[in-house]
């Protein structure tokens, strides 16, 4: 069965969702904020065996921290089954468990939960029916499928199980998969990710910085007719600051700024 959710019944209907889970929750969402009450619910499923999550978040590619806080990741961590997934092109929202799924416009956050004006739309799953909301069901689950392969692993872990020489499990032991959390939570997404700008040192307007172009499209195509490295500029590479004629195309910044510039 599928039905329509509006925003008056949308915050209800996704709690339940997470509330009637017995095996397994799929959180894809760009922004996400756990609330206290979905901790709460969220707790009482680590008690559930082999009881798995798995998350998909995106945006802010400078500071994935504004998606997902750290907070909010170490307490998933407590899921001994759980994957977490980064994805910076994400704006879809699903949540779903084993029975059902919800596709919407609501962010996992606390303040759209409670606040804005949102929309979904429910699929539920039917044992003895193949057609009709099954196959929508399996063609949506497909689909996240396929983007959670195509995104980046955060942190991912599991319990794997121990076995004796007869082959019959004894005992399990929490692995760690990938851990790639330092990373993302650190200074990788600074400094590979983070676009770097400058100023054309013939106009002053801002444009990446680049001190084998440091011309905006226009001011190179002036420059280019002469190609003087040497004819004297109006602005400074690094910093945006009138020069008096002391940056060129071969010496574009400023000394005062060369230093900072190179560091």
């Amino acid at each position: 069965m599928s039905k329509f959710i509006p925003h008056t019944r949308l915050r209800k209907e996704v709690l339940d969702l997470f509330l009637e889970a017995q095996n397994e929750i799929t959180i894809v969402s760009p922004y996400i904020k756990l609330s206290s009450e979905l901790k709460k619910i969220l707790e009482e499923k680590k008690s559930i065996k082999d009881f798995k999550i798995q998350v998909l978040f995106g945006k802010n590619e400078n500071d994935p921290s504004k998606s997902l806080s750290f907070e909010d990741l170490n307490f998933l961590k407590g899921f001994s089954n759980l994957d977490v997934f980064y994805q910076e092109n994400l704006h879809a929202k699903y949540y779903a468990n084993e029975d059902k799924s919800i596709i919407t416009s609501l962010n996992l956050y606390e303040f759209s939960l409670k606040n804005n004006i949102e929309v979904g739309v429910l699929l539920e799953r039917k044992f003895l029916s193949i057609l009709g909301d099954n196959a929508m069901d399996s063609e949506v689950f497909d689909y996240f499928d396929l983007i959670f392969s195509k995104s980046e692993p955060v942190f991912r872990q599991n319990k794997e199980q121990r076995k004796n020489m007869l082959g019959m499990s004894i005992s399990s032991e929490l692995k760690i998969i990938v851990d790639y959390t330092r990373d993302y939570y650190s200074s990788k997404m600074t400094k590979e990710k983070i676009i770097h700008f400058g100023f054309c040192i013939r106009t002053g307007e801002k444009i990446p910085f680049n001190l084998e172009r440091p011309f905006s499209p226009e001011a190179f195509k002036s420059w280019n007719q002469y190609k003087n490295k040497d004819f004297k500029e109006k602005y400074c590479h690094y910093s945006g600051k009138l020069s008096n004629g002391q940056t060129t195309f071969s010496k574009p910044i400023l000394v005062k700024y060369w230093a900072k510039a190179m560091s």
